[in-house]
């Protein structure tokens, strides 16, 4: 019974309950969506540095990280990765000549890590070869020996263009300074324009040949059927190779991993923002029906309503009010959510400033299922909270002076 009278009470001044409604509604379907494409940035970021940069887990020899010296090799490195290819929850497999090095051109010269690559096993772990666009050449075609991969920033800053030649200068495993001519087979070009200006690719078997021998692993790149994978296969791979270094993608971008943490956290706080300014103005609204039904609530009082039922309503009509505006709020934010996360934000004219960042140029907006149901329980807290005050000033009504209120 109490519950009917609630919902009828809200509807008794339609335009006045429209107005918090359409408040409500608007207010959480703005805080949703710029939570949304917050999140989807940062779930871009995320996805393009695992495809591109640092695959889900990689392997190193315990004293490599420290100065990336490539005479830290994987013994038997080739073995290894075909035994960790075996691994259920390892998708794909790439064993990696990782070297510090200089790339030079007859404009401009810098430093870089070349990395010396199997292309059809890379090819398996990185989506880096689809960020070359057709005009931009290709990913290691033909047979052609001495081919090399490089970002468009790289080619910007040493002014080259494709089939350009690029002198790599390395250390060689004996400590040797080696140089050699490779010709520019490709152009890639990310969302990380720091990642672009300092990795080149070429062929590990053009590598070994240049130095006349062998320049071994030094890196793993392994890609998981799935990334909630990761707690359980990187154990698996540390109980596997005790003797070397195992690293999931938060340890190796310990930067993105941060970023993930903060926005979570940031998400809410905005939405708690937006829900605590909402509750003052539904606070105000219903302390405005109170003051108006002081008459009524007096009656009802004087012919034998408990104050807890009054109590009751007063607290029922807010959460009324406030869910109504929370539902079409949220059932908004949904379609919004979904209409630009399948056509996505264009930021072109901001690139080159996301892209210092490491972030996309068009931004996919996404919201987790989990975030809604967060949300809802956020939706029903600012209801309560807002309805205490208006139905503690109910309480405080004394029959008889209320029933002479004109």
């Amino acid at each position: 019974m109490i519950f009917r009278i609630a919902f009828k009470n809200v509807w008794r001044n339609k335009v006045r309950s429209l107005i918090v409604i359409v408040a409500i509604t608007l207010g959480l379907a703005g805080g949703v969506f710029t939570a949304s494409i917050i999140t989807g940035m940062v779930e871009q970021k995320i996805r393009t540095g695992i495809n591109n940069e640092v695959s889900h887990i990689q392997v190193h020899h315990p004293a490599f990280q420290k100065n990336f010296e490539s005479r830290y090799v994987i013994p038997d490195a080739m073995g290894v990765a075909a035994s960790l290819a075996k691994m259920p929850a390892v998708k794909a497999v790439s064993a990696r000549t990782r070297i510090a090095g200089m790339a030079a051109s007859p404009n401009s010269a810098t430093g870089i890590q070349i990395l010396g690559v199997d292309p059809l096993q890379e090819k398996k772990v990185s989506t880096l070869f689809t960020t070359i666009h057709d005009s931009a050449g290709g990913y290691f075609t033909g047979r052609h020996r001495n081919q090399i991969v490089i970002g468009q920033k790289l080619a910007t800053k040493l002014k080259i263009r494709l089939k350009s030649k690029v002198i790599l200068r390395f250390q060689n495993p004996d400590g040797d300074l080696t140089e050699a001519a490779f010709s520019v087979n490709g152009i890639f070009q990310t969302s990380n324009t720091m990642f672009d200006e300092t990795n080149v690719f070429v062929r590990k078997s053009d590598l070994d040949q240049v130095t006349g021998t062998d320049n071994g692993i030094q890196e793993i790149a392994l890609i998981l059927q799935n990334i909630d994978d990761i707690p359980a296969a990187e154990a698996a791979i540390k109980a596997k190779l005790p003797a070397m270094e195992v690293r999931n993608w938060v340890e190796l971008r310990p930067d993105m991993g941060m970023i993930t943490s903060a926005i979570a956290i940031e998400v809410y706080i905005i939405l708690g923002i937006i829900l605590f300014a909402l509750a003052f103005g539904i606070v105000n609204t219903m302390l405005m029906i109170v003051f108006e039904r002081t008459r009524e609530l007096g009656m009802l009082m004087a012919v034998g309503m408990s104050k807890s039922r009054v109590f009751r309503m007063i607290m029922l009509e807010t959460v009324f009010l406030t869910f109504i505006g929370g539902i079409v709020g949220m059932a908004l934010s949904i379609g919004l959510v979904g209409l630009f996360s399948h056509y996505g934000i264009d930021l072109a004219s901001m690139s080159k400033g996301l892209g210092a960042f490491g972030f996309d140029p068009k931004i996919y907006p996404y919201i987790s299922t989990v975030f809604y149901i967060n949300l809802t329980v956020m939706i029903f807290c600012t209801g309560i909270l807002s309805a205490v005050m208006p139905a503690r000033k109910a309480l405080q009504l004394n029959p008889v002076e209320a029933i002479r209120v004109d």
